[in-house]
């Protein structure tokens, strides 16, 4: 089967777009042939066939110029065979010549707009609209096969909202690359504590709870060190408070091939994403670094930050309440270095990203799926 993958995501230096390389790579090694249409061609080696196409540099009219173009670009070529698979934000635009030409086509939701500001409201209604296509589409017995969510509350959301039946969802729980993720080199809880978190460096995302933490740390007697790995709207606070903090490291951006490496020098990977709805529905790539790496793992509790899996003891993976996060934390990690068994314990974090968080296991739903259109 030949996919036309029509995307948004910059391949150069996006982390977001490490979970849209796998998918690809997982369908050529299904047999199925795959054209990307984006903004940009990876920096690195690649395997399908990817084409770049013009978008504006304006705020607010990226994606509906390169919509413009996509459309000008497939316009040319036969879809009667072929199935595309249209990120939600180009859906408006490309659906319908989707179903002009009788081109099945698949909506790809790797989350609604996670930003707080205005433009991320703007998106929130683009969202909304490519989500009514698809039901509207599968009403109507259209060209829609369905779309793809992060989570099983992702997919609950969109079945409830819009009244999409289960069979037409599909869940695709970000994986890893468990042959580039490593071990950790460490082998026991030794001061100083490291833990570390990684991805956006926004203030609606937690991290400033996360020296919280490190205060609390030190101020129980536990002595620990926070590193925070890449940008965003705290950049500037959180340079500044590393001026006075020596156990506060801030790496600013790195490119997502070197994170394995840095991730193999700490002890607990963590997860500060607050209890709202975009992230209680969101499928976080960094959780599944962490375990993959053997690291221990603390975070706020609620469904996007649930494990994919539910099998075996789980005692390396501790979520608490967003209210009691700090405190609870402390008492967790006093627990593991009495314990003294982070030998153990990471070794079963490392087990369970093998049994089921490797890409080929997240993704073989998506294959499954596409591949029930040609039966």
């Amino acid at each position: 089967m030949k996919f036309y993958w029509c995307t948004t995501r910059h391949f150069r230096g996006d982390l977001c777009a490490t979970t849209q390389v796998a998918i690809i790579n997982e369908l050529l090694e299904a047999g199925h042939e795959v054209i990307v249409l984006g903004p940009d061609v990876p920096t690195g080696a690649y395997s399908w066939t990817h084409v770049q196409l013009d978008q504006s540099s304006v705020k607010g009219r990226k994606a509906s110029s390169l919509a413009k173009n996509m459309r000008n670009h497939l316009k040319g070529i036969n879809l009667s065979n072929c199935v595309l698979l249209i990120d939600w934000a180009l859906v408006k635009p490309l659906s319908s010549l989707a179903e002009k030409c009788g081109a099945r086509w698949i909506c790809v939701d790797r989350s609604p707009p996670a930003d707080a500001n205005l433009f991320a409201k703007m998106q929130q209604r683009v969202w909304k609209k490519a989500w009514k296509l698809v039901a509207s589409s599968l009403r109507r017995n259209g060209a829609c096969i369905g779309g793809t969510v992060v989570s099983l509350a992702h997919h609950t959301l969109i079945k409830n909202q819009f009244s999409i039946n289960d069979n037409r969802l599909c869940i695709v729980h970000a994986g890893v690359d468990n042959q580039l993720f490593q071990p950790t080199n460490r082998t026991n809880l030794e001061s100083p504590i490291s833990m570390v978190y990684h991805g956006k460096m926004d203030r609606h995302r937690g991290i400033l709870k996360l020296i919280l933490l490190l205060d609390a740390l030190e101020n129980n007697g536990i002595e620990a060190e926070l590193n925070l790995i890449g940008s965003g709207d705290l950049d500037s606070h959180l340079t500044n408070l590393a001026n006075s903090k020596p156990n506060l490291h801030v790496h600013g951006s790195v490119h997502h091939s070197k994170i394995s490496t840095m991730l193999q020098e700490y002890d607990i990977g963590l997860l500060p994403m607050p209890n709202l709805p975009v992230w209680t529905i969101s499928s976080p790539l960094k959780r599944s670094e962490y375990i993959s790496s053997g690291l221990l793992v603390v975070g706020i509790d609620h469904s996007g930050h649930h494990l994919p899996v539910k099998n075996g003891d789980t005692e390396w993976y501790q979520l608490f309440d967003q209210q009691t996060f700090v405190d609870d934390t402390v008492k967790q990690i006093r627990q593991w270095i009495d314990d003294g068994n982070f030998t153990t314990l990471s070794q079963q974090a490392r087990t369970y990203a093998e049994t089921n968080l490797e890409w080929s296991k997240t993704i073989q739903p998506l294959v499954d799926f596409v591949e029930a259109v040609e039966e």
